[in-house]
């Protein structure tokens, strides 16, 4: 081979040089590719669990409310500690719900840090951790969660009456109201108040509803109290500083440090009793904080007021002059 031999053999190997670098740099940048799409689909998975997690917390939450209000309605027994119990049960819910992603190789977990009370006292509020982790993608996040007590198609029971009853016959359900039968009378009778057989047979709600009637005075609105004869027929719940919250009333306090609410609890309506000649007639006034109150402050009397009259029977509560500021209706002597 003379020299132009030589010289056509080395650039012939240099030209080839070029493609084969080629050829290795498109065969990175595919590998380089494919990985990055796996990783875009690892990171979507991993935020999508975390988005299902966190819309989930509420629904889980909602359903250990609701469960446990049933269980200590059935059994007749206050919680001893309902924030801690209830956090328990929710965290134990979530840990089951978590093992689902198992199979796709998901490692998640979630922290349930504290239950309590919220501002608004017909939600409570939950606060977590949640982490979530396939291969090397990782996603953490802080949640403060709130869980509304009304909700139509999930209601959720008023624990506290059954509790505060049950050693005196007990309190029965029917429909939507808490039938009291003699229960009621018997145990404001046990605590030596007057007047207490005018809660013979008396109701109140069975699930908690928030009023709608805002501002409060909006109930004695009209001469003829149709407001406060709609919030009691559809057994409307009302913010209230002495009122106790859900968590006490799922440990059978029926007055709380907390900003809670408070219900109307309902005498049987008479034939007898008239707005003229009964005015000045005198019970427990009938609002639950006050009736369930066993502080040393004590229950106290209202002055009968008939709020509606049915051709046969008239319709009443007991209100002392300070509920019937609160709800916009006239003081007794007023």
């Amino acid at each position: 081979m003379n020299n132009h031999g030589y010289v056509m053999s080395l650039t012939s190997f240099l030209l080839v040089i070029p493609a084969f670098l080629l050829i290795i740099i498109f065969i990175n940048m595919s590998v380089g590719f494919t990985s990055f799409q796996e990783t875009i689909l690892v990171s979507d998975d991993v935020s999508g669990v975390s988005k299902d997690l966190q819309s989930q917390i509420p629904k889980i939450g909602r359903e250990v409310l609701k469960d446990k209000s049933e269980e200590v309605i059935k059994s007749g027994n206050p919680l001893s500690n309902s924030r801690e119990e209830i956090k328990n049960e929710i965290q134990d819910r979530i840990n089951v719900w978590s093992l689902k992603y198992n199979h796709d190789q998901i490692d998640v977990h979630c922290d349930v840090l504290d239950v309590d009370n919220s501002q608004d006292p017909f939600q409570i509020e939950i606060k977590s951790i949640i982490n979530v982790q396939k291969d090397e993608i990782k996603h953490s996040v802080n949640l403060i969660q709130k869980i509304s007590l009304i909700n139509e198609s999930f209601p959720i029971m008023d624990p506290l009456p059954f509790l505060k009853c049950k050693k005196y016959g007990g309190a029965t359900i029917g429909k939507d109201k808490i039938m009291y039968g003699s229960s009621l009378s018997e145990y404001l009778k046990s605590s030596g108040f007057n007047n207490s057989q005018a809660y013979e047979n008396a109701i109140s709600p069975l699930f908690i509803k928030k009023c709608p009637y805002d501002p409060y005075e909006l109930h004695g609105s009209t001469s003829d109290f149709v407001n406060l004869k709609n919030c009691i027929d559809n057994g409307f719940y009302h913010e209230s500083n002495d009122g106790a919250c859900f968590f006490c009333r799922l440990e059978g306090r029926g007055v709380c440090p907390h900003y809670g609410f408070e219900t109307f609890i309902l005498p049987a309506p008479s034939v007898n009793i008239t707005p003229s000649n009964n005015s000045s007639k005198l019970g427990i006034s009938s609002v639950d904080h006050v009736i369930f109150n066993e502080t040393s402050f004590g229950a106290y009397y209202g002055h009968l007021i008939v709020y509606s009259f049915d051709e046969s029977h008239y319709f009443y509560i007991f209100l002392d002059n300070s509920h019937r500021k609160k709800y916009g209706l006239p003081p007794h002597g007023g």
